[in-house]
């Protein structure tokens, strides 16, 4: 499903859900801030939702995820293509390139969470190196999704990045339906799936959460 198809489904999915609760279109731009034309755009695939409108939609009007796995694609309708053989493979890492974790800025590790909230995931990182950091991804290691484990994209763009310069990597999730600890990996990838630092940072960047039915969902706070 191309991004535009997405975001029209999510629109009609959005309006369903509203619809079905019994909200007026009304009271749910008054409950969000927003207004009444703004969301009657989002619910016609006009304009696109951002995360928080569509965690709302999820919370209050009992979406099973479908929301979100429609957001999931109208933020990121690519897929992983064919990758070249092992003989085309570029040569990384990328002399002076360097990557340094700098903080976990929103949801630090072991933070708990009831099933299915939905939650932005915020890291940030340190261009260490001497090469600029241009059309660079961050990619999820293994399956995106799954019902012991949060789902999230399969990937999501690197902003440009300068040496010495830092950087803000944004991952919109929704927390795994089992209950107990889970973790999810990315690492930083070009287009075609190769990795910058195949020889370092094993296990990537890491997400840990975990999940108890009956939770308070935690306030996300960024530490800046």
């Amino acid at each position: 499903m191309g991004s535009g198809a997405a975001l029209t489904a999510l629109g009609h999915q959005l309006r369903y859900l509203r619809q079905s609760a019994g909200m007026t279109l009304t009271e749910a731009a008054r409950q969000l801030r927003t207004t009444k034309g703004h969301l009657s755009n989002i619910e016609r695939g006009r304009d696109r939702p951002g995360l928080t409108i569509v965690a709302f939609y999820e919370e209050h009007f009992n979406g099973d995820g479908q929301a979100f796995g429609l957001y999931i694609e109208s933020v990121t309708s690519w897929r992983p293509r064919q990758r070249q053989s092992i003989a085309s493979r570029p040569r990384y890492p990328i002399p002076g390139d360097g990557s340094t974790f700098v903080a976990d800025i929103t949801v630090p590790d072991g933070t708990i969470m009831p099933p299915f909230f939905i939650f932005q995931k915020v890291w940030r990182v340190r261009n260490s190196g001497t090469v600029p950091w241009i059309g660079r991804w961050l990619v999820r290691e293994g399956v995106p999704g799954g019902y012991g484990v949060p789902r999230s994209p399969y990937r999501v763009p690197i902003p440009d990045t300068q040496p010495g310069d830092e950087v803000d990597l944004v991952v919109p999730v929704q927390a795994q339906a089992l209950e107990g600890s889970s973790q999810a990996h990315w690492k930083m990838k070009d287009a075609d799936g190769w990795e910058y630092f195949p020889d370092r940072y094993p296990a990537g960047i890491v997400l840990s959460i975990v999940v108890r039915a009956g939770a308070p969902a935690p306030e996300i706070r960024r530490r800046d």
